[in-house]
């Protein structure tokens, strides 16, 4: 199945650690399944996460009581058989992108033609990463 959704990257070193990944089934023309409660998702139109939203739902040991934005983060949208993976630019490595790419099942086979990765230097991405070295 191919989704869309939301991400943290909590752990740089060990990137098959990171869990705090929360997806949302989709077709490749990004419809979102029928089993979906779309009162769960949480973003202004009920048709994805927010970040800031679905942090504050999050068990404080497992956001180790951290603010949304202390992280790198990204989000996963999925259109007309193409792959956008928006996220903080630090995590837009290759390994990385290929592990957001295996953990929302981005592939062939879902009939994705083309993943485009946005690194996104805005305000609205930037983490503790950005603001120590900016």
């Amino acid at each position: 199945m191919l989704y869309k959704g939301i991400f943290w990257i909590t752990d740089m070193e060990n990137i098959e650690e990171n869990t705090m990944i929360y997806r949302i089934p989709v077709d490749y023309m990004g419809n979102i399944d029928d089993s979906v409660d779309r009162t769960m998702l949480n973003s202004k139109n009920h048709d994805n996460y927010n970040h800031k939203k679905m942090w504050n739902s999050i068990n404080t040991k497992e956001t180790r009581n951290k603010s949304f934005d202390y992280y790198p983060r990204g989000r996963v949208e999925i259109s007309g058989g193409r792959a956008t993976i928006f996220a903080t630019p630090c995590i837009c490595t290759e390994e990385i992108i290929e592990y957001i790419s295996k953990m929302f099942e981005i592939t062939n086979e879902n009939f994705i033609h083309t993943v485009k990765v946005v690194p996104d230097y805005s305000k609205h991405y930037q983490c503790f990463l950005d603001r120590e070295n900016g």
